[in-house]
């Protein structure tokens, strides 16, 4: 038997997850501005009083659910230590797009089009995260980089959610292997000199 304090949190995620799944659908009919809070409500079945009893308005919904995917994001997608050729790419390009392509919905929504401004910061930041850690690790002693690290990082971060974008645009032709490799491709290596 489970515990009122069980049940509740049973509640908050269940009536989190209608509300969510409403915004989506919403998403995909028209641009977040249009749409209201009633709209959310009436779509997910949950009484707008109930909405405003977990959130501010709207947009606490959205940067909600946007942090829950990104902490998604963030979990599957690790930046092993590893060598890596074309024919095997990074894991972690690999995963970005399993990841990608397992939440295609949302991601189409966020990434595409007019896309959601936050979201796609987000993940930015998460990629040049990433990126700088990769370059300390890869970075040979008493070299630097041709360009300032922190424009490389923000280069290929910027490459990576447009190849993101581009591939989820034209109905994910390539494998998420493919694509990663295609990313290192399209990456290429870095210059350095002494």
């Amino acid at each position: 038997m489970k515990t009122s304090e069980e049940q509740g949190d049973l509640r908050v995620r269940r009536t989190h997850k209608l509300l969510w799944e409403a915004l989506m659908a919403e998403l995909s009919e028209r641009a977040f501005e249009e749409i209201t809070v009633k709209e959310i409500c009436e779509r997910a079945m949950v009484h707008r009083t109930t909405f405003y009893k977990h959130y501010e308005d709207k947009y606490a919904l959205l940067e909600q659910g946007m942090r829950q995917m990104y902490d998604a994001l963030v979990a599957e997608v690790t930046v092993p230590p590893s060598a890596f050729s074309i024919d095997h790419p990074p894991p972690y390009f690999t995963h970005l797009f399993i990841h990608v392509a397992e939440h295609q919905h949302f991601y189409k929504l966020m990434l595409c089009g007019e896309g959601i401004g936050r979201f796609q910061k987000l993940v930015r930041d998460y990629l040049v995260e990433q990126g700088e850690a990769k370059m300390r690790e890869l970075t040979p002693p008493n070299q630097q980089l041709a360009v300032p690290p922190a424009m490389y990082v923000q280069y290929v971060a910027g490459a990576v959610i447009s190849t993101l974008a581009w591939w989820l645009e034209n109905d994910m032709p390539h494998s998420p292997q493919h694509m990663a490799q295609y990313l290192l491709l399209l990456h290429g290596t870095p210059s350095y000199h002494s």
